[in-house]
């Protein structure tokens, strides 16, 4: 089953617009995206300085210090839906925009972008929330779990007819944040290993030296090697079996994006290579362990 995915973020500051509007617009190292396909990316607002410009514009003189004085919205789809690169993206992505201005009007939509330059597309849109009483008002928005049910939904049904559907509704599963969802593919790569060995201690033979040093790096990398075990054998299964996705996107997010983040770029002998070396690594932990137990 495909999903169509929409995220928010609240920012109360014009540091934190700032600092949206820096990875948006890739003037700061931006580790998920390729440099090489950047300038595919569109913004509706040429520099991030006139969307921060067009943000203070819409604020009211009057409002709470702690308001939000914007919204980010995040908008795309399952990596594996069959619109990817055909017409229907383009009709995705204009129907978001859409239902954006729908949703909050036209003037209160300070800034929208498409990246293309990511591993599954996605729309950025940056709304000053005014209430139709003319107040910043995010509350009347975002507020609630069932307001976030029904833009969920709403959405969904905008682009139902292109092959996608939402989460199942009423599911328990939390909503990752924009900021986690960018932390989960940003750290997609992160499967480094780092080992410190013991110190030996007075008389110690070489051999029991050895076999504590094998031990100790064992315990170390394991939950390294496992984790990414765990992703390559989820992406499998939910590869073969559709339904394990059935109820929440974010869950087969998790478990399966980062492992399609991390081969993303990789041709299919280096993906098959990747494959054997963390089946490998895993299968060594395994026999190692072995080892340590009988002995």
């Amino acid at each position: 089953m495909n999903y169509a995915i929409l995220r928010t973020a609240k920012l109360k500051t014009m540091g934190n617009i700032g600092g949206s509007l820096a990875h948006n617009y890739r003037t700061i190292e931006t580790p998920n995206a390729d440099p090489n396909l950047t300038l595919k990316n569109h913004h509706s607002v040429a520099t991030p300085e006139a969307v921060k410009q067009a943000i203070k514009d819409r604020l009211p003189e009057k409002r709470r210090s702690d308001a939000v004085l914007c919204i980010e919205y995040l908008i795309t789809a399952s990596p594996e839906w069959d619109g990817w690169g055909n017409d229907k993206e383009a009709e995705f992505f204009k129907r978001a925009g859409q239902w954006l201005i729908d949703k909050h009007g036209e003037e209160n939509i300070a800034g929208m972008s498409i990246h293309q330059d990511i591993s599954t597309p996605h729309l950025v849109a940056y709304v000053v929330p005014i209430d139709q009483k003319g107040k910043l008002n995010c509350k009347d928005f975002l507020g609630g779990r069932a307001k976030l049910n029904q833009m969920q939904t709403d959405f969904a049904d905008t682009v139902a007819d292109l092959g996608l559907t939402r989460g199942k509704e009423g599911s328990k599963a939390k909503h990752t944040s924009i900021k986690e969802y960018y932390h989960d593919i940003n750290h997609a790569r992160d499967f480094s290993i780092t080992t410190v060995s013991p110190k030996p201690e007075m008389f110690e033979s070489k051999a029991r030296y050895g076999e504590k040093v094998t031990a100790a790096v064992i315990e170390q990398i394991e939950p390294t090697v496992k984790a990414a075990n765990s992703i390559l054998t989820d992406y499998e299964k939910a590869r073969v079996d559709k339904s394990i996705a059935e109820g929440s996107y974010d869950t087969l997010k998790k478990r399966a994006e980062p492992y399609l983040v991390a081969i993303d770029g990789l041709n299919q002998e280096e993906i098959a290579r990747l494959n054997e070396v963390i089946l490998l690594e895993s299968r060594k932990i395994a026999v190692e362990r072995d080892k340590s137990i009988k002995h």
